[in-house]
């Protein structure tokens, strides 16, 4: 089972904060009760969101054990334990509508996804605010490298040569 290394994702916090704050810049919300960010890490980002919204309870959602531990070390944010879908409510809702939904660079490690979208959009407050990016960058050199590195193991666990 794959493990998430908080500090070694954190060696990369510039690079994968840039999208983060762009898409949160985005959000129109001025006074919300409830923000949530599915798929937190190791809630750098989500802290964030604790100084822009001070007066809402703000709670990182992560799979992973060791990220939410880390999570919950951050001042006034709330961490749980929860796989995406669990929350979008296919293994229980959360309690109330949140007024922020905010979901940065997650949703492509979560199987199904586009199916949930619906889902997660309804767990969002009316009037509320449902942020999302997923990185499109499975063309990428750090992508494509891996896919031919694999295919040429492939071929060699075939006794073909290279």
């Amino acid at each position: 089972m794959h493990t998430w290394d908080p500090d070694r994702y954190l060696t990369f916090a510039d690079e994968r904060g840039r999208p983060f704050v762009e898409l949160v810049g985005r959000i129109g919300a001025t006074r919300p009760r409830t923000v949530v960010d599915l798929g937190c890490g190791a809630g750098n980002l989500t802290r964030l969101l604790v100084d822009r919204w001070p007066e809402a309870r703000v709670t990182g959602v992560d799979f992973s054990p060791e990220m939410v531990d880390r999570v919950s070390r951050v001042e006034g944010l709330a961490p749980e334990l929860r796989d995406i879908r669990d929350w979008a409510g296919s293994g229980g809702e959360p309690s109330e509508p949140v007024d922020v939904l905010v979901t940065n660079a997650a949703l492509q490690w979560v199987p199904g996804h586009l199916d949930l979208l619906p889902a997660l959009v309804d767990r969002v407050a009316e009037g509320g605010w449902f942020a999302m990016q997923v990185p499109g960058n499975v063309d990428e050199p750090s992508h494509t490298i891996r896919s031919e590195l694999a295919a040429e193991a492939r071929r060699l666990m075939d006794g073909q040569t290279l």
